[in-house]
């Protein structure tokens, strides 16, 4: 059985629409695993839980969400990653942003999360995921999510939020739809969050996300982006809303991070 529905097969068609979009480039794409898989997956994912040998957030800026290890997952859903980290796959991703030096990690199973969910009020703060793959510090530079909830209602929240270069101003939503993926180019400015969950009782927002690297490290040059296409190394990086909360103890680690995000920010311009 296919998995990936077939007009996917090409995203050159998408590639004006990708580059365009703002606050950074993203395309949207329904549909995108093949019907008879997806209703597959979700008879499976109804029935069953999923998370197991992960690890749960419950802070300021992550609340209620759960990663589960790719060694604790099904074959099915191991099928999806496989698919997502194929050579295949990549030369498509390649159709879409011009990236030609895009690659999959080589991390194993045994350190990848790839399968997420978020509970009841969960929500994830506006931040930019770590910078380089931690096998050979290649540059972070491509995000795919997919939405595998068939029961949720938007009602629920839990929208993809985009954020502007200093992750404090929402530019675009993308609403948490079942079956939808969504491809963005990341960057160290690449700021997005989780929009917080509501009455949506024991419903779970789940989903798959992959990530995507390359062999440059001058990545964007190809790109006219509204902030600067340099790639420097950061970890993941959250912004509070206010900048009084860096100053509580329990939010250290937040501040930490975004103080070397910062000073590698500026020597990044010399």
């Amino acid at each position: 059985m296919r998995i990936i529905n077939p007009k996917y097969n090409n995203l050159s068609y998408k590639k004006e629409e990708f580059i365009t979009k703002n606050p950074f480039p993203y395309v949207v794409l329904d549909d995108f695993l093949e019907e008879g898989y997806f209703n597959q997956l979700d008879s499976k994912l109804i029935k069953n839980n999923y998370f197991k040998g992960g690890k749960k957030f419950n802070t300021n800026l992550e609340l209620n969400k759960e990663i589960s290890l790719n060694e604790s997952l099904p074959e099915f859903i191991l099928q999806i990653t496989d698919y997502l980290n194929s050579n295949n796959w990549v030369k498509i991703l390649k159709s879409l942003t011009g990236i030609e030096g895009l690659r999959t990690t080589n991390v194993g199973n045994t350190m990848l999360a790839n399968y997420h969910e978020m509970g009841s009020d969960g929500f994830l703060g506006s931040h930019v995921d770590h910078s380089s793959d931690p096998s050979n510090g290649y540059p972070h530079i491509l995000n795919i999510i997919l939405y595998l909830s068939s029961e949720w209602n938007t009602d629920f929240g839990g929208a993809t939020l985009f954020f502007d270069k200093y992750g404090k101003k929402q530019i675009a939503k993308v609403e948490y739809k079942k079956n939808r993926a969504v491809i963005f180019l990341h960057t160290p400015y690449s700021f997005h969050g989780v929009e917080k969950l509501r009455n949506n009782g024991n419903t779970k927002r789940k989903l798959l996300y992959v990530d995507y690297y390359s062999t440059s490290f001058d990545p964007y040059k190809h790109m006219t982006l509204n902030f600067p296409n340099k790639w420097f190394s950061h970890g993941t990086t959250f912004v509070f809303p206010k900048t009084l909360q860096y100053l509580k103890r329990k939010n250290w680690f937040y501040a930490k991070s975004l103080i070397k995000y910062k000073l590698n920010k500026i020597r990044s311009n010399f």
